[in-house]
């Protein structure tokens, strides 16, 4: 028994239109059961992922991270700085540097870390945070 492995012209328009018209049946049939494309479900659908897209952490999820990421700077090795969450996406950086270029590296990177939108930075800075205006006192004020 041969078989012929060519289809004809009249067979690639049948199977093509049966193809076709099985897809817009399944799409009717889906958009019937999942109910009609309308302007306020696509913005709540593309509000959805661009919500996706962006990280959503706990208070202390967002702390941890920044927490993390501190202690992985080389640069920040030796200081104590203490990660406060505020709210979700909000940390608050405490503690005592020797310079203001190691306070401004800290509040970069915790702004660097993925889901944090707030950083409050209430870093002193040692020889400048710690002396009274005309006072030659030095005190200690914690953070």
């Amino acid at each position: 028994m041969q078989r012929d492995e060519e289809l004809s012209g009249a067979q690639i328009v049948l199977w093509t239109t049966l193809g076709v018209g099985t897809g817009l049946l399944a799409g009717f049939a889906l958009s019937e059961w999942m109910g009609g494309v309308t302007r306020p479900r696509m913005q709540r659908v593309a509000r959805r992922l661009g919500q996706a897209a962006h990280v959503r952490l706990t208070p202390a999820g967002s702390a941890r991270a920044v927490d993390a990421a501190l202690h992985a700077e080389p640069r920040l090795a030796g200081f104590s700085i203490e990660v406060v969450a505020v709210s979700r996406g909000t940390v608050e950086l405490r503690g005592w540097v020797t310079d203001r270029a190691a306070r401004t590296l800290a509040a970069r990177v915790a702004r660097a870390v993925a889901g944090i939108d707030t950083v409050v930075n209430s870093i002193l800075v040692r020889g400048e945070d710690d002396r009274i205006p005309g006072d030659k006192r030095v005190t200690d004020q914690s953070a």
